[in-house]
């Protein structure tokens, strides 16, 4: 007698029917998930933006107001060299130099906001917005 070895062409079918139905809901949870972790690079340097405006807030009575980049690296102290996402930032602040509103984006598509007032403290996390769709 001989033994039937190998699979059938149906077997082949439902395997591969079974993994692109599982493709077609993995691949875009697992992007999300990523787009989330890189938004993380993101939430640090707007952590850091917001920690050297305070300073600079403590010492000179307002916000720093500048350019984008590196033209106020340097008066807050702020570097994106080590950053592999988010490398580019920018400050605004109001005429009176009491609010300021922080921002980063990267090539990819990535963009968050941080906004910050002198009758707030410490900005929270909550004052950090992200404006990248995930869902894409």
């Amino acid at each position: 007698m001989k033994k039937n070895m190998g699979f059938s062409l149906t077997d082949l079918v439902v395997t591969l029917a079974i993994v692109a139905i599982i493709a077609i809901v993995a691949v875009p949870v697992y992007r999300g998930y990523v787009k989330r972790g890189v938004a993380t690079e993101g939430n640090s340097l707007l952590g850091e933006i917001n920690a050297a405006q305070q300073i600079y807030y403590t010492r000179h009575g307002r916000y720093f107001a500048g350019t984008e980049g590196q033209t106020f690296s340097r008066a807050l102290g702020i570097s994106t060299e080590r950053a592999k996402y988010f490398t580019s930032w920018g400050i605004q602040t109001d005429e009176d130099g009491q609010n300021f509103t922080a921002y980063t984006w990267s090539a990819e598509g990535h963009s968050l906001t941080l906004t910050g007032s002198a009758s707030q403290t410490i900005a929270g996390e909550d004052s950090i917005t992200d404006n990248t769709n995930y869902d894409d």
